[in-house]
């Protein structure tokens, strides 16, 4: 695998000349409907001689665009890909006009919605087994799937997951109380205190990522499409994320069947690493958990240089083909 991973140097043209190419001859679009007139958007990549089926599951104010290298990594190996975007994301439906607003009324749709998508999968590849690659928020989402659904996923790779936010400075059970007032008081909609709408290109050393070529490339894909300019969460987005935590920890995680590999990230400044250990500890007394925490890295562990990458990767496929 190593000689796949791409070089921090040339990344740009890496990507342009070798991998979009290669992914546009093996892509196509889906637009799914679990309900009604809400389009979930997906992309479908096909390998060839593929050993297994992959869904993604991004992260918070992410798209399908962001894990172009992350799919080239899973063809490479052999794996059809479906690479969905959440509810508020990309090109799939939202429940507010504001772009930049990340907002769910309830965390079961995203549940839901995944589970749908990988049932569409599961139907267009009846004899490959499935799995799930999930970061952050997807993370979150994606065990909350496992739960409702124990049969679903063969195996779970959970990057960076979401059990739980980091809302530091203000504690975690002060954040929950606030959401739930501003909920209370019609103003779900609303950004939450303190955040607010894209304002043009993050700061490196601001951001989640530790590789400035991986993030200067996505940086440009986002100023170019409003769709990928979600920027913050709504109070009703926050108050679902502590009742997803909620269910994780109480009873979602005595449901979870599948053998689950946990990446976390040392420098971590967006979701919690206590609430990832606990959920570990939790699962390694029922079957096989493996926590890998990655030294050095910050939270988008999929978007670090090729010396974190080739030893996550490696990681990754040998849990998956084992």
């Amino acid at each position: 695998m190593r000689e796949h991973i791409l070089k921090e140097i040339d990344y740009q043209k890496t990507m342009e000349q070798s991998v979009l190419p290669y992914l546009r001859e093996r892509q196509s679009q889906l637009w799914l409907e679990r309900q009604r007139g809400r389009k979930i958007h997906c992309m479908r990549y096909r390998a060839e001689q593929a050993s297994g089926v992959v869904v993604i599951s991004h992260g918070f104010t992410e798209s399908a665009e962001k894990y172009q290298e992350v799919i080239y990594y899973f063809l490479k190996k052999g794996f059809h890909v479906y690479c969905m975007e959440h509810c508020g994301h990309g090109h799939s439906y939202r429940l507010v006009q504001d772009l930049s607003l990340v907002h769910i009324d309830c965390y079961e749709r995203y549940v839901e919605d995944l589970l749908f998508v990988a049932g569409t999968a599961k139907k267009e590849n009846e004899t490959l087994p499935l799995y799930l690659y999930a970061h952050s928020m997807g993370g979150g989402i994606g065990a909350a799937a496992a739960a409702r659904e124990p049969d679903c996923f063969e195996k779970l790779v959970l990057t960076s997951p979401m059990l739980r936010p980091k809302t530091e400075p203000v504690p975690w059970w002060l954040a929950k109380l606030i959401a739930g007032i501003y909920c209370l008081l019609g103003k779900e909609e609303d950004y939450v205190m303190g955040q607010k709408p894209y304002g043009g290109l993050e700061q490196f050393a601001e951001s989640a990522s530790t590789s400035e070529a991986r993030f200067a490339y996505y940086q440009e894909k986002r100023k170019a499409e409003p769709l990928y300019q979600i920027n913050a969460p709504s109070y009703g987005w926050l108050r679902n994320a502590g009742r997803m935590n909620r269910y994780l920890r109480r009873e979602g995680w005595k449901r979870i069947s599948a053998p689950v590999l946990l990446f976390q990230a040392e420098r971590d400044d967006f979701v919690s690493l206590r609430e990832q250990e606990r959920f570990v500890r939790k699962l390694s007394g029922r079957g096989e958990a493996q926590l890998v925490k990655t030294v050095g890295t910050k939270h988008e562990i999929y978007n670090a240089d090729e010396t974190v990458l080739e030893p996550y990767w490696e990681r990754i496929f040998a849990f998956l083909e084992r």
